[in-house]
């Protein structure tokens, strides 16, 4: 069996905790190489998962090991220049979300995909939940959604913020995400508008 081989750039605490396992569990999957500016973290994951070639520098990485496909897991505010250039290589690729900090950026990197023909996705991961996934059917045999109301809970009280959301980012951002690419599957289409309101 011919194996799909990725280059894994990111070796934090949310790429070890779901994606290397993840891919690691697939027969037809090789993690090829791992990028990571620490290296301590760096070697930990890839002596855990088997992984001689190990880089510090993702644009080596891609260029030595010339993986089919890339994952960069990192927060969102790292992502774009990351991104751009593993496009440019036309590598095919998996990022977590948010894809990007702004609409430029998102949109920039949908372009940038569509142009060099890669193959792309989104850690949009509740569109793979099997009651959502029979709820979307549901709804598809009914008709149109008319309306459609999206509630996001995450208990957070009393818990250490994880170093994911340092930076440019926050749990609305990272995590009500899903909310909305939710709500926009579910139900189908374009957003034609976005309100809010902020109660304490």
């Amino acid at each position: 069996m011919e194996k799909v081989r990725v280059g894994m750039i990111g070796a934090g605490s949310m790429a070890n905790a779901v994606h290397y396992p993840s891919l690691a569990e697939m027969e037809d999957v090789e993690i090829a190489a791992i990028c990571d500016l620490d290296e301590e973290r760096l070697n930990k994951t890839a002596d855990r998962y088997g992984v001689e070639r190990r880089y510090r520098d993702y644009r080596k990485m891609v260029e030595d090991a010339d993986p089919d496909a890339v994952y960069v897991i990192m927060p969102p505010h790292h992502l774009f220049d990351i991104v751009i250039w593993v496009l440019e290589q036309k590598k095919h690729l998996f990022i977590e979300k948010p894809p990007g900090v702004s609409k430029v950026q998102t949109r920039s990197m949908a372009q940038a995909a569509e142009r060099n023909g890669c193959i792309t996705m989104v850690g949009f991961n509740r569109r793979f939940i099997p009651l959502l996934a029979k709820t979307k059917d549901r709804v598809e045999t009914h008709g149109p959604v008319l309306q459609a109301v999206a509630t996001f809970y995450k208990n957070t009280l009393g818990a250490q913020v994880h170093p994911y959301y340092s930076g440019a980012v926050d749990i609305l951002s990272c995590d009500g995400i899903h909310a909305v690419d939710t709500l926009r599957w579910m139900c189908g289409g374009e957003v034609a508008s976005v309100a809010s309101d902020v109660r304490s």
